[in-house]
């Protein structure tokens, strides 16, 4: 079947700070920069690539954070006001975790196993939005992960870790 939908992912900051958004995806998450689009000369956003995924980082339009009745997107005025997450799966999750705090992340959530037996962390980054990483799995660990699923959709049966 031949793929025809795709999707990409716009991540707004604050007007003016585009440059060092990207800056920090591609210390933090190995992003690589794309192309950079400007307006009257000034950067007006950046396309990037996070692993196979086009993600476009733009500044939130001033006009638009004066009459918010034009309605948005905003930049989050504060770490977590946001009303979505970006999932990030990772080879090495402590790599990872580790190079976005040093690049200028905050703490959200430490490394921990999840309820389906995941290695995950959640952070903010410096702009307000959530990134929530997950370890790839080996294809062993997966299907461990599914078995224990299915153990966890039969009646009776709890799998909650202690």
């Amino acid at each position: 079947m031949k793929q025809t939908i795709g999707l990409g992912l716009g991540i707004f900051v604050q007007h003016g700070r585009e440059q060092e958004a990207a800056d920090f995806y591609s210390e933090a998450f190995e992003a690589r920069q794309l192309k950079t689009h400007r307006i009257d000369g000034e950067i007006a956003g950046v396309e990037m690539l996070i692993g196979g995924t086009r993600v476009s980082v733009a500044g939130s339009n001033p006009r638009r954070e004066e009459e918010p009745s034009y309605g948005g997107p905003f930049f989050p005025k504060a770490a977590g006001a946001v009303s979505m997450t970006i999932l990030l799966t990772v080879p090495d999750l402590e790599t990872c975790f580790a190079q976005a705090i040093v690049a200028g992340a905050a703490l959200r959530d430490r490394v921990q196993t999840d309820t389906e037996g995941r290695r995950v962390a959640s952070l903010f980054d410096p702009f307000g939005h959530i990134w929530m990483l997950t370890e790839r799995q080996t294809e062993a660990e997966r299907a461990s992960s599914d078995q224990f699923v299915a153990q966890a959709d039969r009646p009776g049966v709890s799998v909650l870790r202690g």
